[in-house]
């Protein structure tokens, strides 16, 4: 029986935790170079079906604030599986939209779903692990996340050759359909469980938002992973629609720009023995800005002016996010 078995064993707790953290960059990164394909299909501008992608963050962005919450006082293990399996069944139903309009309000419920074991993967790893445990684990989950938005775009590109673009949104479901099976030998990591009205645990925000230092960091960060978005929503448009290339070769650049963030963690995780974090940071937002003002400046050049800005530019967001993290309690 599914539901009798536990998953017990150190390494396949860490792919499992692994396994659900993944399920955000299968959902944005697995479609992006079928956008296009969309927009032909039905016959509309490509902005429409971009829809699908920049609401679907709104959405996955908005349910972390709710779904964390409502762990802390239900537990992680229902937030966690009521999550995937929201994400399964609106990952079918992308693949059955009829119109852009139907796909945009799929995609906004996936996002929904897709929050949930995004939040639980820190949450569970808080449960279990502490200290040096925890970095350990949270260093391998890292490395192992960092491999999904290397694969995820051409596993779509292999995909959109097979068939329709259809066929991507089936596989997201399969995916974590499998993972949401394995989910099920999970046992509760939660020990306490917050008391009191769903309106009181939401009210601990309010705490947080007159919190200074709280909100200073969260912005500074919120704004500097904002343009990082943008790339990920414009890419499959500036490689294959206005520089003409093959999703292939999309695939290929966009999965190098993971392999330098990557990097960029990499070096700060070395060099953060030696340099001080504001020095370290100081020198992440000045690469990143440099990074863009390439872009900005040469891209009229050709796409692989385009890229090499963008590579430096998630080289050092790579290195600058990982600063930020190691200054968060």
């Amino acid at each position: 029986m599914l539901s009798s078995f536990k998953i017990k064993n150190p390494s396949i707790y860490i792919i499992f935790l692994s396994l659900i953290g993944a399920t955000p960059p299968l959902a944005t990164d697995m479609y992006l170079s079928a956008i296009p394909t969309i927009a032909a299909d039905w016959n509309v501008h490509v902005s429409v079906v971009n829809l699908s992608l920049v609401l679907w963050f709104a959405s996955f962005s908005s349910s972390l604030l709710i779904f964390g919450p409502l762990s802390d006082k239900f537990g992680r293990r229902p937030v966690l599986l009521f999550g995937l399996w929201l994400f399964v069944i609106s990952s079918f139903l992308c693949g059955f939209a009829t119109n852009p309009q139907m796909l945009i309000l799929f995609r906004i419920i996936q996002g929904m779903g897709a929050a949930a074991p995004s939040a639980m993967v820190m949450a569970i790893c808080r449960d279990r692990y502490e200290g040096a445990e925890r970095q350990k684990a949270l260093a391998y989950i890292g490395v192992i996340l960092a491999v999904a938005p290397m694969v995820a775009p051409s596993i779509g590109t292999m995909l959109l050759g097979l068939g329709s673009w259809r066929l991507i949104f089936f596989a997201q479901g399969t995916m974590v359909l499998i993972t949401s099976m394995i989910a099920l030998g999970y046992e509760e990591t939660s020990k306490e469980f917050i008391k009191g009205s769903i309106i009181s645990l939401f009210l601990r925000y309010k705490s947080l938002l007159f919190n200074r230092e709280y909100a200073v960091a969260t912005t500074v960060m919120g704004l500097s992973i904002s343009p990082f978005y943008g790339f990920i929503a414009f890419s499959p448009i500036a490689y294959i629609k206005v520089y003409g290339l093959s999703g292939q070769l999309f695939s290929l650049l966009f999965g190098l720009n993971a392999v330098c963030a990557m990097a960029g963690s990499f070096a700060s995780a070395k060099l953060s023995i030696k340099l001080k974090q504001s020095r370290m940071l100081t020198t992440g937002f000045i690469g990143t800005f440099v990074g863009g003002l390439f872009v900005l400046l040469f891209n009229h050049l050709g796409y692989e002016f385009f890229a090499a800005g963008m590579f430096i530019f998630a080289f050092f967001y790579g290195f600058q996010q990982t600063c930020q993290f190691k200054s968060c309690p």
